[in-house]
């Protein structure tokens, strides 16, 4: 509705100014003309949503977002130095009778399921006692153990829960044959329960693998209604194993309404993984008055590192036991397994990679001046654990940013720590403390008043002036004054009111059917402002001068509003992944196709082909002065159809004029996505989770947004 409003108000707008300073009928046709674009923004945002794409069938859907998973998580283990030396050994054993379903119960419970159980009953122990295991195990103690295969991995802070989540994840794409459910990642801090959990899963998966916002070929059966794409079909087959990283990153209070959740939605026969700490999993299980459990789960508690397993993998980063270096951590190694602070500090895989980063000597580190580990087993200056962890993510930033690191930072250490203390801030204050890292939801930080007021101002006087320079030189100071002023507030005020609903867009695509709505839509406006603008031309030129003009005016409409509506964003290949630079890559070439390439193109040839034709029906004598009017107004018109059409449909131009803000007003990195990718590639500070960064760790987050500055 208000996208007809906002139609409505324009085209009366604009014949209101031009009546009103009393410009005749030439300056008024063309204060209609250019309040289109305006108008035309307006609808191709309400049409944005619209999907037009062949149907894929779900058995190439699964096979090519298993591909996808695999490639995404094999190369974030390799970013994340999962396997640099060696993997850290990671132990677990059973949970707490109290957090897990009996075991009994789990295991008649799988055995009475219709068609048998999932596994091999000879493969499952008699007690959950049987689920203890290390390392590479996780795969076969989920696939082959566990008889619902319904797990939930606990553990303490820093313990290793993410990254024995991305083990299983690997280890189940090894195990996976043909038409298996596909094993995906999801970080379940950014699900709010008001929401259902299958439209959130689906919401996503169209997130991280646009390809899957491609219809879905059929209802799936047993569903009530028709899935619409790909996404909600996969999750209503059954095709995706989710693996939920994040359940204590929730606030407390939502705990249980989450688990609720998950049992509504996910039958006791759908395969899962959930990860938590284990005192806020507790604490959910067991809060007064409400009893809710995982259906058909059972749970292992990750253990902490043995202390000769965590000295041996300190002196092994140093360049082996007997390396020089390696005997700098024999303070630490004596303390390691003890209730000191640095022993429980460094008790954690999350401990040992800060103390290993910060600490350990490089070739561009050695020296005299490198900080030595056995200052951590000073109990004076670290009298706790939480000093030596404080100490730990305070020291972590200055080392990966070292100018003379392998791969030298632009960003000094300061710039760095800034910026990463914003960004955890805006997380903790504009998006409830969730890790995900958007960069088109960055905006965010100013707030939504100015936000309009800014954008609506920067695109006002970026599509006003030019129209008022040409059409005041074309047509006289006043004309120019009020078109410019009436396009400009026009285009400005469509875009304040659309600002929050901007999401990234994707690859472009010709799409016949919506080209035909194009051109239907261009064959209503097109008459009407055709038989409008001959009738002045008409008025100021001739007969055949009018006629000809109302002709070319109706033809470019129809034409123009075709190709520009058939243009649209098409999805990426369902075995691709799409990082956040990717995605930012993809909407710029996006607003540069359509705002550029049909802009200014279109605006070229039919301004040359006005130019042209109105000049000899204009006849010789005054022709080219006449035609090179007609025609400016012409690709002034079709120009800005093709930004309106950009404007509406990418984020890019949102988030360029956000990162101008960001940079004049909280110093930030100029090349902020080139800052987050840095910080992701080669700091380790950023993981990346499909189309979003997150900071490593939600602690990490936590303490750069209590920094004070």
């Amino acid at each position: 509705m208000r996208y007809l409003l906002l139609v409505v108000l324009g085209a009366a707008g604009a014949m209101a100014l031009a009546w009103s300073f009393r410009l005749g009928t030439a300056a008024t046709a063309v204060a209609v003309v250019m309040g289109l674009a305006p108008a035309y923004m307006a609808w191709a945002a309400f049409r944005a949503d619209r999907v037009d794409a062949g149907t894929v069938d779900l058995i190439t859907a699964t096979e090519q977002l298993a591909v996808a998973v695999r490639a995404q998580w094999d190369d974030e283990a390799a970013v994340r130095r999962v396997n640099d030396p060696y993997p850290l050994p990671v132990a677990w054993r059973a949970a707490d009778e109290d957090l897990a379903e009996p075991w009994a119960q789990l295991t008649q419970l799988a055995r009475a399921w219709p068609g048998g159980p999932p596994g091999d009953p000879a493969r499952w122990p008699r007690t959950a006692a049987g689920l203890a295991g290390r390392d590479a195990q996780i795969g076969e103690v989920f696939a082959d153990r566990v008889p619902t295969r319904r797990l939930v991995i606990l553990g303490e802070p820093g313990a290793g829960k993410s990254v024995l989540l991305i083990r299983l994840l690997q280890d189940l794409m090894e195990r996976r044959t043909d038409g298996a459910p596909v094993p995906v990642l999801f970080s379940l801090a950014s699900f709010n329960p008001r929401q259902s959990l299958k439209a959130w899963l689906a919401e996503q998966l169209r997130r991280n693998h646009p390809g899957l916002r491609a219809p879905a070929p059929a209802p799936v059966a047993g569903a009530a209604n028709s899935p619409g794409d790909l996404a909600q079909a996969l999750l209503d087959a059954g095709r995706v194993l989710p693996l939920l990283d994040g359940f204590d990153e929730l606030p407390p209070a939502l705990h249980t309404r989450v688990l609720d959740a998950l049992n509504r939605a996910l039958p006791a026969k759908h395969p899962l993984v959930l990860a938590s700490r284990a005192v806020p999993y507790r604490a959910a299980l067991t809060r007064p008055g409400i009893t809710v459990r995982l259906n058909g789960a059972t749970a292992i508690q990750l253990l902490p590192l043995a202390p000769d397993l965590a000295a041996a993998y300190l002196r092994r980063d140093a360049g082996g036991p007997h390396s020089p270096a390696a005997g700098r951590w024999e303070a630490v190694a004596a303390l390691l397994g003890t209730t000191t602070p640095v022993g429980q500090a460094l008790s954690t895989p999350l401990g040992l990679f800060l103390a290993r980063t910060i600490y350990n000597v490089r070739p561009h580190t050695a020296g005299p001046e490198a900080p030595h580990p056995g200052d951590l087993c000073d109990t004076a200056a670290f009298p706790t654990r939480a000093a030596v962890d404080t100490h730990l993510f305070s020291g972590f930033i200055p080392a990966v940013y070292a100018p003379d690191s392998p791969s030298p930072p632009v960003w000094t250490a300061a710039q760095a720590h800034r910026t990463l203390v914003f960004l955890a801030r805006f997380l903790q204050n504009h998006r409830g403390g969730s890790p995900d890292l958007a960069w088109w939801e960055l905006s965010r930080t100013i707030p939504l008043f100015i936000r309009r007021v800014t954008y609506g101002l920067a695109i006002g006087i970026v599509v006003g002036l030019p129209v008022g320079l040409v059409l005041g030189r074309l047509f006289g100071t006043r004309t120019g004054l009020v078109a410019g002023t009436g396009i400009g507030l026009l285009f400005g005020v469509t875009t304040a009111i659309q600002v929050d609903s901007v999401s990234p867009g994707a690859r472009l695509r010709w799409s016949p059917r919506e080209s035909v709505i194009g051109f239907v839509f261009g064959l209503v406006c097109g008459t009407a402002v055709g038989l409008l603008f001959g009738i002045a031309v008409w008025d100021l030129v001739g007969m055949v001068a009018g006629i000809g003009a109302g002709l070319m005016i109706w033809l470019a409409a129809v034409l123009l509003s075709g190709l520009v509506t058939g243009l649209e964003t098409d999805e990426p290949d369902l075995a691709s992944n799409t990082g956040p630079a990717v995605l930012l890559s993809s909407d710029r070439r996006t607003f540069m196709a359509v705002g550029l390439g049909i802009g200014a193109g279109a605006g070229l040839v039919f301004g040359l082909v006005f130019g042209l034709v109105f000049g000899v029906l204009n006849g010789v004598r005054g022709g080219l002065e006449a035609g090179l009017a007609v025609g400016t107004v012409a690709g002034l018109v079709f120009g800005l159809f093709g930004l309106a059409t950009a404007l509406s449909e990418t984020a890019w131009a949102y988030f360029v004029l956000t990162r101008a803000h960001l940079v004049v007003r909280h110093r930030l990195a100029t090349d902020l996505m080139g800052f987050l990718q840095d910080a992701h590639e080669h700091r380790g500070v950023l993981r990346q989770v499909g189309a979003v960064y997150q900071f490593r760790h939600i602690d990490l987050q936590r303490h750069l947004a209590q920094h004070q500055p």
